[in-house]
């Protein structure tokens, strides 16, 4: 008889667990994966002055770009926390504020890009990254999920400040799941509040009530408590 997810969850926290540290001790022996640049994109047309015949300086050395990098986020978060030296990137271990993420839903659909045209079924073929983004599909079911969402959770632990706070997008299918890999990672504590978003699209049915609604898990790294010290004047 196959083990149910409760007893499966001891040995998934376990192996997240080692695998997290085969990343870190990876990195601090500097053997991490680097960030290649690809482009640069430049400002848009109403403050580049590239409509009017101007061109805008752009500095390379400049101390901050915000970045917007392809890949399996994984392997981001490795080149992240190890910083590139020879692109000017910084470690940004302990330096993040805010993370927010939208992980798949281990809804079991598949999202890949399908097109039918009279007399021709068109495929989009997914490259590597795409059909594992795209393709909420699992090989070992929910297990596999989870397996795979754990390692990169505490990855997104280590980036984030002591300010810093997580905002984890899921819905019904395994979102009591993650909640409890949450709590395992930054502690039952750190948990501040689930929020609702309530939707009106959906459809209805009448086997069950409807599903119309994701959920928002908002965690912070550190509890900050603070003191609010009040006082009365005598009239």
């Amino acid at each position: 008889m196959p083990l149910s997810l409760i007893e499966e969850l001891p040995k998934i926290v376990k192996e997240g667990r080692a695998e997290v540290a085969r990343i870190l001790e990876r990195i601090n022996s500097g053997n991490a994966l680097a960030l290649q640049t690809n482009e640069l994109v430049l400002p848009s047309k109403d403050v580049s002055g590239l409509y009017r015949g101007e061109l805008p300086s752009i500095d390379e050395n400049e101390e901050w770009k915000n970045r917007l990098i392809y890949g399996d986020n994984i392997l981001v978060m490795q080149g992240l926390l190890a910083g590139d030296s020879s692109s000017g990137l910084e470690s940004m271990r302990g330096k993040i504020d805010l993370i927010y993420i939208d992980p798949p839903f281990d809804s079991k659909a598949d999202y890949r890009t399908k097109i039918t045209l009279p007399n021709v079924n068109l495929n989009q073929k997914p490259t590597v990254i795409e059909q594992f983004a795209y393709a909420d599909t699992w090989k070992d079911g929910t297990v596999s999920y989870l397996k795979m969402i754990y390692p990169r959770l505490a990855l997104m632990r280590e980036l984030l400040s002591e300010k810093g706070s997580i905002y984890v997008h899921i819905d019904w299918h395994v979102g009591h799941y993650v909640k409890i890999l949450l709590d395992d990672i930054f502690g039952k504590n750190n948990f501040v509040n689930e929020i609702i978003w309530h939707y009106k699209t959906g459809g209805a049915t009448d086997r069950y009530f409807n599903r119309k609604h994701d959920t928002f898990f908002y965690i912070v790294k550190e509890i900050i408590i603070f003191t609010i010290i009040t006082k009365r004047k005598r009239l």
